[in-house]
């Protein structure tokens, strides 16, 4: 799987952690930093879980290193602003997840 394809990958799954496990499955290592800062966004910004991917990601917060997966710790000033980015959609306009 492609980098470029990771944000359409993670729009099919309502959970973090079936995402991670089919993450793993694809041959990712996938940090539990990362999860815990997307139950975060979740929590705190009301987010389901391909909106809050979208937001780490199109913020640059998650990166890919070959088939590890990199979380950037200044995520948290993202929910500290308390708003989502003009970049993110609000959860409601996500396609339904499978």
């Amino acid at each position: 799987m492609d980098a470029k394809d990771l944000l359409w990958f993670s729009s099919g799954f309502r959970t973090v952690e079936a995402w991670r496990d089919a993450m793993c499955a694809h041959g990712y290592r996938v940090p539990v930093h990362l999860c815990h800062g997307l139950h975060e966004a979740m929590q705190y910004l009301d987010l389901t879980f391909p909106a809050a991917f979208r937001l780490l990601w199109v913020n640059r917060k998650i990166f890919v290193n070959g088939r590890v997966l990199v979380y950037d710790f200044s995520v948290s000033d993202l929910w500290a602003a308390g708003k989502r980015p003009a970049s993110t959609p609000p959860a409601g306009s996500l396609p339904p997840a499978h």
